[in-house]
């Protein structure tokens, strides 16, 4: 079955490439032309018959429905295509032109970006998670009782915070991370990696089965997704057959670029994850030398709305200049600053009418492997794997680190500043990883001998 579907995709991929070097002008499908001359009852009428794949096939003219309706300024049916039937918008024409490139007007161009209700660049809807966890050297060594004597700077509700004594700690925490990419993105070092959890396991040093499981099973790690698409988007969202497909590909084709395209959609897939990010946590980072010329450098913003408790963690962070902080979930920013400040700006819900509208700005001065540019790449002819080709996403991953360096008050707007900036550590190899994680692990065993 599964060589079935491949050989099917293979097929669809040679067909799409023939009809794009070779498009027989003129020659189209019924819904197509009913897409073209803005028929909607006809439209309407042959939607529900028409198969996923068969709504987006590029037709042997060289173009596709969607292309079509939204070209010849068909506005309800391209709403109809998008936000009723989550028609695929990434698709390019034998002209080299996306759909949304061939929009004519502003009104159009709007149906192809986000809704404005959805804060996909804001923090404020996210109760049961953190984004940032705390890490700091320095922790023991700082007295501030809860409020520093100027600026009432809380310390970190220590819930959220892990503590190393010397700032050599903090950079095995760094070189630790970057171990396990390493092992991650290799059959060996997963292979290794397992064994190793496996013992461990049994000796109950932290591990569980679940990690075990994404780590050593394909098959696990696949019926997680699915799990998540069944479970949190469910079978009668507009959006779910899109995200099967996708699913699908990535499950066939191992393109971790399709799961990315998942993460844009304005499905539930989204909202879980901020939850829970394991399910796409584990191919993100086991892919992630497959993302090598999307890696970001540059800069990158997030609106956030904060009380004035987590605000003044962040001041803390400041203050203790060997704190550094780790994200715990996916992060979207965006390379257009307008666009996290417009998402910044506006409170989602009536619970954050209270909040603090704050402005993250995110620096990477040089490539970070787990920033990934989700826009176009035009030096290396790379497509944009975003769902909304306006918002210049750059996703930040899990366990990517920071220092915060400023942060500034624009009275004016009501809005603060942060200034984060990312932190690399030492790159390791397979090697260099199983060497440090063996003399780590050998010092545990000393340590815990002297005590005893």
């Amino acid at each position: 079955m599964e060589k079935k579907f491949k050989s099917l995709l293979k097929i669809r991929r040679n067909n799409r490439q023939q009809v794009l070097e070779e498009p027989h002008v003129g020659e189209a499908s019924q819904f197509y032309f009913a897409c073209r001359n803005g028929d909607i009852d006809t439209v309407k009428q042959m939607l529900p018959t028409i198969r996923y794949d068969q709504l987006n096939q590029l037709e042997p003219n060289g173009s596709t429905a969607l292309h079509a309706a939204t070209y010849f300024g068909h506005v309800d049916i391209v709403r109809l295509l998008l936000h009723a039937y989550s028609c695929q918008r990434h698709l390019r024409n034998r002209h080299g032109f996306t759909a949304y490139e061939e929009a004519q007007t502003d009104e159009m161009r709007e149906l192809f970006h986000r809704p404005s209700k959805e804060n996909r660049f804001n923090d404020d809807s996210i109760a049961v998670e953190r984004t940032f966890q705390i890490y700091s050297s320095s922790i023991d060594k700082t007295e501030m009782n809860g409020n520093d004597d100027d600026d009432g700077i809380s310390k970190p509700d220590k819930r959220y915070l892990i503590g190393y004594e010397t700032n050599e700690e903090v950079g095995q925490q760094l070189d630790g991370l970057n171990g396990v990419k390493a092992f991650l993105q290799s059959r060996v070092g997963r292979y290794i990696m397992g064994r190793g959890m496996k013992l461990k396991l049994s000796k109950d040093a932290g591990y569980g089965e679940e990690e075990y499981a994404y780590v050593t099973s394909e098959r696990f790690r696949h019926e997680a997704l699915q799990r998540v698409l069944d479970e949190d988007v469910t079978s009668n969202h507009p959006y779910y057959k899109h995200c099967c497909h996708l699913l699908n590909k990535y499950i066939q084709e191992g393109t971790i670029e399709s799961l990315l395209k998942l993460y844009t959609l304005e499905a539930p897939f989204y909202h879980s994850l901020l939850k829970r990010s394991s399910p796409l946590g584990f191919p993100f980072f086991m892919h992630l030398s497959d993302l090598k010329k999307r890696y970001y450098q540059g800069y990158s913003y997030r609106g956030v709305q904060l009380t004035r408790h987590e605000l003044n963690e962040y001041r803390w962070a400041l203050k203790n200049k060997d704190s550094v902080l780790s994200a715990y979930t996916f992060a979207s920013t965006s390379i257009n600053r307008d666009v996290a400040e417009q998402f910044a700006a506006k409170p989602s819900s009536s619970s954050s009418l209270d909040k603090i509208s704050v402005l993250l700005i995110f620096h990477f001065p040089q490539p970070c492997d787990t920033a990934i540019n989700l826009s176009e790449i035009p030096e290396y002819q790379l497509p944009c794997i975003s769902n909304y080709e306006n918002e210049k996403e750059v996703l930040v991953g899990p366990r990517t680190f920071f220092k915060v360096t400023e942060i500034e008050i624009d009275r004016f707007n009501e809005q603060y500043m942060i200034y984060l900036e990312y932190m690399r550590g030492e790159q390791q190899t397979i090697l260099k990883a199983l060497k440090l994680f063996l003399v780590t692990d050998l010092k545990k065993k000393t340590s815990k001998l002297r005590r005893h």
